[in-house]
Formats: structure tokens, C-alpha cells, sequence
């Protein structure tokens, strides 16, 4: 069976390890100062280096080597870790070791001496799946350890463990490695295997990595079963359901240009060609990304061809910086979307619609009148003809005044106006807002479960959903006092409130959450009615 390649080409040295200067400077200056801790807390993203990171210096400690850099890999200490046969290195996963009793065990086997080296070392990998009785157990232990054991605790989700562990140990955050760190250590690795990789080829694996080496590395690993010493860009897209970079970049061309139906046909003839929704929505926002950066000067942020680099300039003059804004944001949306969606390219269309109609207007703005195009000026006056008698200016007309409009903001309405069912829903939002200052159970509910339909007789009638809410309000007379006040100060008089089943208003609910619905809604359309429902 051959070797998985990010087994064989893991890091056996500090130096060895990409990407992680900051730890690597502090652990060795540790080491040559004999300034060991007793326990360490290693955190970061998954493939990162953590566990890798952990091997190497349980290797350093333990080395038996007299040269200053540690580990050699020669001894007999290191080539027993390398071989995976040292019984004092002990790796736990604490995803399957996470009760109180696996650490209660663990306590027990600490106080006995290395067999073969100096220090026990135990990596405890994912430790944040540890149970808090287990946390506690291990507490004093990990406080005061015997003098010949060392704990590496390494996590890819810090905020889960307590602060009393952290405050026990040293922490070293690992960060996502840069893109080509990623491309640098790939195209090594290929031509230690003697592979020939497209650079295009190398570029996408470490974008699909998305920071993480070991992604990379299985990624490339699992191309040579697929195609063989030689690796092109078209055999990866193949393998990750990608777009081509010319549909992408044809894509955000109609985008530009606003064409929905050819953006439409793109989306479609991608996926028809094997492209999987999600990662073309990945690279669509990718590509909007370097637009972005272009368009704000850090242009030189992007690691692409100079073709490519030429033509992403070219196309970033075609957006404003809040048009490609709002467009990565609808597609790194749809992205998430994708996941549950019941049509398995529906949100990426809704995004491309979005991005391509005009953003509406914010409530309660509108648009600056067109100014009137200035009067022709009359024509010269024949020479020799008198100047025409200066006329007095008409009197000017009186503009008419405007009549006030309630500002419904302001949380009040004047007490003059009747009351309507359009005025309470366009109110209703001030009324929720005082209820929750008197009662947050009550305001959440009436959110979620009613809304205003109709007055009647100057009673405002509130329809629920199911008979169940509706009870329930009728239940709770403080609610429906609280609501009633509410009412008073928002229209400045005497209000009543009542309840109903509206059994419509689940329809109209379910109409509103389709998508299609939404984004019409989103342009400013409204539901009218709702026929066949």
C-alpha cells in the first residue's frame, strides 16, 4: 500500500513547518533557553499544522542529540516517533476518549516514568469534545503535572474550552496558510514526485484548500489517481465540479451588462457541464473578490496570470464599488443557500436577478425631481427694428402650500385622523416597540404569531394564525393591556383591541417566504392577493 503523500512529506523540523514563523521562533527560542512548559494549547483551522506541530516538538524534547538544532531525526528517540513506535508519545482523540472516566484513566498512567526518553508526551487532539466533567477532572493534573510529563492540547474550536484550562496552559494560535505558500509547497512536492502540474492546475488546488496544507496536499494526491503524472486545469475542474474560468468570467461579463437571460443560460450550461452550484457560486464571489480589491487599489493582493490580471482590470471598470459589493454579498448568500435549497440552482439565479436589477431606494426617500430644461431664448430682434417695450413681470403665483404629512416615524399619529387598517400597519412596528419596552414576551409573541387586518367600530382587530395563539392571547389579559396602552400613546386616543382567526394569514406567510416572491418583493413589488390558494 503506498503512502498517503501528506504522510510522506509531513514536516519533521521547526523549519520544515509553512507558514507558522511566529510558533516556530517561539518554540525553538524555548527550547534553546530549556524553557519548556508543561502544557500547550495549540488552535487553528484543520490542516494548519497543529498535531504536526505537537509531534515535532515531543521529537525535541526527547532528542538525544548534543547539536543545538532539535529534533535530528537521527537519533534513536526521533526515528521511533517518525516510525510511529514511541510508547511515549500517547495521542488521544478526544472525540472518542471525552468522559470523565477516559480521564480519570489517563490521571492514573501520568505518574509513571518514561520508559525510553526524557518526558511523557500527550496530545490530546480536538480536545474542545472533552464533556465538562471530563474538563474538570483533568484540571489539576494539567495544573501540576508530574515533572516528567507534557500535555499539547490542540483544538479547531478554542471558544468551547473553559477559561480555567486555558489559563493553565500556553497558547499558539495557528492561522490559515497564504496562497502561495500553498502553491510553493505543492509544486515542490510535484516535482519530488516527478508530476507535471499546469500552474493554473497548482493555483486552483490551493484556492480549493482554502488555507489548509493537508487539503491541498490530499488534493493533489488524489489528482495522480486521476490523471496520471500529468495534471492539467481542466482535469481538477473536472474532479472539483468547477466552471471554467471563461464561464465564470462570461458570467460576471452579463452581469455587467445586466443581461439576465444570457446570465440565466450560463448558470444553466455550467451545471449541465458537471459544475457543482455551490463551488460556481465559490468562484463567482472569488472572482467579484479580486474586482473589489481592484477597484480599491490592492490589486497587487491577487496572485493571478498577467492575462487574467489584464482582464479583470479591464471588466472592473464596468461596476461601482457598491455594485460589486452588493453582489458578492447576494452570491456568498446563495452559496450558504445552496445547502438546503429545494432546487438545486434556484438561489444562485435569485442572486445573479438581485445583483442585476437596481438596489430599491430606501424607505421614505425619493427620487430628486428631473429639473425643468431652461426656457428657449427668444429669438434675436431684426436690426433696425426698435427695442421691444419693457413689460412689466406678471405677478407671480402663489405656490400652493403643501399639506402636512403625518410623520409616522416619529412613533405618534395626530389624534384628528380616523383610524385605519392602513395606518395601524404602517404603525405597527412603533406599537411593538412599546410593548417591548413593557413586556418582551408579549412583543415577541404578537411578532411572530399576529398582525393587525381590520377596525371595526374603532376596534383594531388583530387576526392570529392558529387557534392556539389566538387562546393564548386571550388568556394573558396583562398582554392584551399592555398592547391596548401601547395603542393610546402611538395614535393619541382610546384604543380597543380584539382578536380573530386568520387562517389567510398562514397563506400568505408561505406565499411570502418563496424565494422567487421575495426577491419581486425586495424590487418593491406587493402581494395583491393570492388566487387558488
Amino acid at each position: 500500500m503506498s503512502q498517503a503523500l501528506y504522510l510522506k512529506y509531513r514536516p519533521r523540523t521547526f523549519d520544515d513547518i509553512e507558514g507558522q514563523e511566529h510558533i516556530r521562533t517561539t518554540l525553538k527560542n524555548a527550547l534553546a533557553l530549556n524553557r519548556i512548559a508543561h502544557a500547550y494549547l495549540f488552535t487553528g483551522p484543520r490542516g494548519t499544522g497543529k498535531t504536526t506541530t505537537a509531534r515535532v516538538l515531543a521529537k525535541a524534547v526527547n532528542c538525544l542529540s548534543d547539536g543545538a538544532d532539535k529534533p535530528c531525526n537521527a537519533c534513536a528517540v526521533c526515528q521511533a516517533i517518525n516510525a510511529e513506535r514511541m510508547l511515549d508519545l500517547i495521542e488521544i482523540d478526544a472525540a472518542s476518549n471525552r468522559s470523565i472516566d477516559d480521564i480519570r484513566a489517563l490521571r492514573d498512567k501520568v505518574d509513571f516514568r518514561p520508559g525510553e526518553s526524557t518526558y511523557k508526551v500527550y496530545i490530546i487532539d480536538e480536545v474542545h469534545m472533552l464533556t465538562p466533567e471530563a474538563f474538570n477532572a483533568l484540571l489539576k493534573t494539567l495544573e501540576e503535572p508530574p515533572p516528567h510529563v507534557i500535555f499539547v492540547l490542540a483544538t479547531t474550536d478554542p471558544q468551547k474550552i473553559p477559561a480555567t484550562v486555558i489559563s493553565r496552559v500556553q497558547r499558539f494560535d495557528f492561522r490559515r496558510l497564504t496562497l502561495p505558500e500553498i502553491t510553493s509547497r505543492l509544486t515542490e512536492i510535484a516535482a519530488k514526485e516527478n508530476l507535471k502540474v499546469e500552474p493554473a492546475a497548482v493555483e486552483l488546488i490551493a484556492r480549493q484548500a482554502t488555507g489548509a496544507m493537508r487539503d491541498a496536499i490530499s488534493l493533489l494526491d488524489q489528482l495522480t489517481a486521476y490523471g496520471g503524472d500529468e495534471i492539467t486545469l481542466a482535469q481538477v475542474q473536472g474532479l472539483l465540479g468547477a466552471a471554467s474560468n471563461q464561464i465564470v468570467g462570461e458570467l460576471v461579463a452579463r452581469l455587467a451588462e445586466r443581461n439576465i437571460a444570457q446570465g440565466l443560460a450560463l448558470i444553466a450550461s455550467a451545471v449541465d457541464s458537471g459544475a457543482d452550484p455551490r463551488q460556481l457560486a465559490r468562484e463567482i464571489v472569488e472572482y467579484l473578490r479580486g474586482l473589489l480589491l481592484i477597484k480599491s487599489g490592492s490589486g497587487d493582493a491577487l496572485t493571478r496570470t498577467a492575462e487574467a490580471q489584464t482582464e479583470m482590470t479591464q471588466r472592473a471598470g464596468q461596476f461601482s464599488a457598491d455594485q460589486l459589493v452588493r453582489a458578492i454579498r447576494l452570491f456568498n448568500q446563495a452559496a450558504f443557500e445552496l445547502r438546503a435549497s429545494a432546487h438545486p440552482t434556484l438561489p444562485l439565479e435569485i442572486a445573479l436577478v438581485e445583483a442585476t436589477l437596481e438596489p430599491p431606494a430606501p424607505s421614505g426617500v425619493s427620487s430628486a425631481p428631473r429639473t425643468a430644461p431652461p426656457p428657449a431664448s427668444p429669438p434675436p430682434a431684426p436690426r433696425g427694428s426698435p427695442p421691444p417695450k419693457s413689460a412689466m413681470p406678471p405677478p407671480a403665483k402663489s405656490a400652493p402650500v403643501a399639506a402636512p404629512k403625518e410623520n409616522f416615524a416619529s412613533g405618534s399619529v395626530n389624534a384628528a385622523m380616523p383610524i385605519t387598517v392602513e395606518i395601524v400597519q404602517s404603525n405597527w412596528a412603533n406599537v411593538l416597540a412599546r410593548v417591548k419596552q413593557s413586556n418582551r414576551n408579549a412583543e415577541a409573541f404578537l411578532r411572530s404569531a399576529a398582525e393587525p387586518i381590520k377596525v371595526e367600530d374603532g376596534v383594531i382587530v388583530l387576526g392570529f394564525q392558529y387557534q392556539v395563539h389566538a387562546e393564548r392571547f386571550e388568556k394573558e389579559p396583562k398582554w392584551k393591556e399592555v398592547v391596548e396602552r401601547a395603542l393610546d400613546q402611538v395614535f393619541q386616543r382610546k384604543c380597543r383591541v380584539k382578536c380573530v382567526l386568520a387562517p389567510e394569514r398562514a397563506k400568505r406567510k408561505a406565499v411570502e417566504q418563496d424565494p422567487l416572491i421575495r426577491a419581486a418583493m425586495s424590487q418593491g413589488a406587493q402581494i395583491t392577493g393570492i388566487h387558488g390558494a
